[in-house]
């Protein structure tokens, strides 16, 4: 039984490292769709900005481009975040269940040692008694 628990330990520490390099991989990702959009916004700026000091044509259009790509970047975006969190709720879960693991082995591990440190006592005692009855027989027999 002793193997089993740790054998599931394994296979529970194996499973949050492999957690933790998805949760990684999103927050990377995170990282590039957030370094994408404020690009995207300061773009914007400097169009908006030479588009007031110079005759544009049509800046209607590249502000309806612009608003897609935000929009569609702020989805990904939110949707990243939602499988962020889905991620870090999974890994706290098995962070628990790996911490039952823990305190089952390690009373498991208290246990045993009562035991043992029972049979000891009860041999001490045992080895104690049978003095005290010799001493005694001797004594009465002097």
């Amino acid at each position: 039984m002793k193997n089993s628990l740790k054998t599931l330990q394994r296979i529970q520490k194996f499973s949050i490292d492999e957690q933790r390099k998805i949760l990684n991989d999103y927050l990377t990702s995170e990282d590039k769709l957030h370094n994408q959009l404020q690009k995207l916004n300061q773009e914007f700026a400097q169009e908006k900005d030479f588009a007031r000091t110079h005759d544009v044509g049509d800046f209607g259009a590249y502000v309806k481009r612009y608003m897609q790509k935000r929009d569609a970047l702020e989805a990904q975006l939110r949707a990243l975040r939602q499988k962020i969190e889905e991620v870090r709720d999974l890994i706290a879960d098995m962070f628990k269940e790996q911490k039952t693991y823990e305190i089952v082995d390690r009373n498991r591990a208290a246990r045993r040692q009562k035991e043992e440190d029972d049979k000891t006592q009860k041999t001490l005692d045992e080895i104690g008694t049978n003095a005290y009855i010799k001493r005694k027989k001797h004594n009465q027999e002097e």
